[in-house]
């Protein structure tokens, strides 16, 4: 299991922040680095100019929200950001939330599961050349690989039919051991699928401490009825509870947890009050990646 960063500097830091955190990345030599795309920055763009100054990382969104790009815009800047980072991109795309979309993008809210298989059909065909009547969009390379956002059956099971991977949040072990990866071995061609999870995580002598900082920094996202339903799933009440903190074993516990069930991509949301836990968190995270 790779061992990545996810972060939300995108969304309350700047464009040089980012660019430090992901120079951090490859100096701790973790596999990559996620960031969401929401009410700051546009990460595509961040992740061109990270990319430029920090070779090798792997950007991934986690995710693009789908409503704020048709997908003739979208490939046209993936192309571009691709071309940029010489083939680094992962492509995370999600439909987002009602709520978001209504009152934040204010956008009208489609079904899912439907516009999303329209969108990310839509999506390939322009990169890959099938869209036909010169709708093909220039990527250099290949195009990246397109991973969905997927924490319940019915997108999981559209993830294994039309992209390569997903990526989750707040979602447990048993998230991916009972949705993704059943949904994954009904896959027809049986080709690599890249399973990409990710949580907070703090090693630290506090665990309850680290779980408040986590409810109250990203507790508001509990309520939204996707999320509502993986908390049941996992029974529990909040992304606090699923969060990987604690010692380094029992961090480390959890990580094998991930491990096991199937998990290819961890993705670490490193989140903590004290410099030394940050740090410490950062050892440990690098420590992992490079075990054998």
């Amino acid at each position: 299991m790779r061992i990545a960063i996810h972060s939300g500097l995108t969304m309350r830091g700047t464009i040089e922040g980012v660019v430090e955190e992901v120079r951090k990345v490859a100096e701790y030599g973790l596999a990559g680095y996620w960031a969401p795309m929401l009410t700051g920055h546009d990460t595509l763009t961040a992740f061109a100019v990270a990319g430029r100054e920090v070779p090798e990382v792997e950007l991934g969104t986690a995710v693009v929200p789908m409503p704020l790009r048709p997908p003739f815009a979208l490939a046209q800047q993936v192309a571009t950001v691709q071309e940029v980072l010489g083939g680094r991109l992962a492509l995370g795309l999600g439909p987002s939330h009602e709520a978001l979309v209504r009152d934040v993008f204010g956008l009208e809210w489609t079904p899912p599961i439907a516009a999303t298989r329209r969108y990310v059909t839509e999506l390939a065909a322009l990169m890959t050349g099938r869209a036909g009547q010169g709708r093909r969009i220039a990527v250099a390379g290949d195009p990246p690989p397109i991973l969905l956002g997927a924490v319940n059956p019915g997108m999981a099971r559209l993830a294994a039919d039309v992209a390569s991977g997903v990526v989750t949040w707040a979602a447990g072990a048993k998230t991916i051991t009972e949705v993704i990866v059943p949904a994954v071995r009904e896959r027809p061609d049986g080709a690599p699928f890249r399973i990409t999870a990710a949580l907070p995580v703090c090693v630290t002598g506090d665990a309850g401490g680290a779980r408040d900082l986590v409810h109250r920094r990203l507790g508001a996202n509990d309520r939204f009825p996707s999320y509502r339903k993986v908390l049941r799933r996992e029974g529990v009440d909040g992304v606090a509870q699923l969060a990987v903190v604690g010692s380094p074993a029992e961090v480390g516990r959890r990580l094998d947890e991930f491990a096991e069930a199937g998990v290819t991509d961890f993705a670490a949301h490193v989140l903590s009050e004290s410099d030394v836990d940050t740090e410490r968190t950062w050892t440990f995270l690098a420590d992992r990646a490079s075990a054998p």
